[in-house]
């Protein structure tokens, strides 16, 4: 077995009084367990085969695909469950979600990430830390909880985000604020992609957990598709809101547009006869007036000054500007 294969085996409820723990990487246990694995390796589907030969071919493939879509299936007395949770690695985008692979068969649970998911990591520690026995039903509801309740932070550090956007705008949109708002955008319609099957995929297993899991753990996946269901109703809020300042920020920035373009128009009116006068006085050819008068320079300029202000003056009263 690759020595990065098997990340955790934790021994499930099978009658006895105390829970016991494997160490990593023991190899083959009779006893039910709950199996994590990293699947990204070349050999993830033997390591999965040599751990549990109990599992067919056929759910090792679905565990280690390489791309996946939230979603619940089951198979007679198996069940697969794909989920997505938000990517919470170091340097990572949230938005960038890790998948998370699970399979039962109501003694086993068998569960695979092709990156490290932290809802996996955090119930590991909480079963090793009660050293108590664990039901399949706990494991999987567990992993199941982690990822919805892992999803409130990063949201609303998104939510946040929109504030301060908006209320940047409220001073007035500038160029920059396009980019601030393509990102979010950017951020909210991915995070949406799968929130809507992750939705679908969290209803029906909570639909089928009357009857595997148990009224407890159904009352626990109901409590968490509601929270779900309120994450991605802030999702379609907050788009809506981007959209709505993507909308506002057009129309500020083409307020600004059409106020230089109405001041350079203004500007070129009142100094359209000036440079018709500065034109016809500028030609060289005889009988042009003033020519030989020490003067005539300072008249034509004073009478140029006196036209754009009467221009101006006109403008004004106008209403123009």
């Amino acid at each position: 077995m690759s020595e990065k294969a098997l990340i955790s085996a934790i021994y499930l409820r099978d009658g006895a009084d105390t829970g016991r723990h494997a160490a990593k990487g023991e190899g083959d246990i009779d006893e039910p367990i709950w199996l994590h694995f990293n699947v990204a390796g070349p050999d993830a589907k033997a390591d999965v085969k040599k751990a549990a030969p109990y599992i067919d071919d056929a759910m090792i493939e679905a565990l280690c695909a390489t791309d996946t879509r939230p979603r619940v299936e089951e198979f007679e007395n198996e069940y697969l469950v794909i989920l997505r949770g938000i990517n919470l690695n170091p340097e990572e985008d949230p938005e960038d979600m890790v998948s998370l692979r699970i399979w039962s068969d109501g003694s086993h649970v068998i569960s695979a990430q092709r990156r490290p998911v932290y809802a996996a990591r955090k119930l590991a520690a909480k079963l090793e830390a009660a050293d108590t026995p664990a039901s399949s039903s706990e494991v999987i509801v567990g992993l199941t909880v982690n990822i919805i309740e892992n999803m409130a932070s990063p949201i609303a550090d998104l939510m946040e985000e929109i504030d301060e956007l908006e209320l940047e705008m409220i001073d007035g949109g500038r160029p920059e604020h396009r980019i601030k708002l393509a990102d979010l955008r950017h951020k909210v319609l991915l995070l949406r992609r799968y929130f809507n099957p992750l939705r679908a995929a969290v209803g029906l297993l909570k639909d089928l957990a009357t009857t595997w899991l148990g009224e407890k753990y159904t009352r626990k996946l109901r409590n968490a598709h509601d929270d779900l269901t309120r994450h991605l109703e802030d999702l379609d809020a907050a788009r809506d809101r981007l959209q709505f300042q993507q909308e506002e920020l057009v129309t500020v920035l083409s307020d600004k547009l059409n106020r230089n373009m109405y001041t350079l128009s203004i500007v070129a009116a009142i100094f359209l006869p000036l440079g018709f006068l500065t034109g016809l006085f500028g030609i060289n050819v005889g009988g042009m007036p003033g020519v030989e008068n020490d003067v005539a320079f300072w008249v034509v300029t004073g009478g140029c000054t006196a036209i754009a202000g009467a221009l101006a003056l006109f403008f004004r009263r106008s209403g123009w500007f």
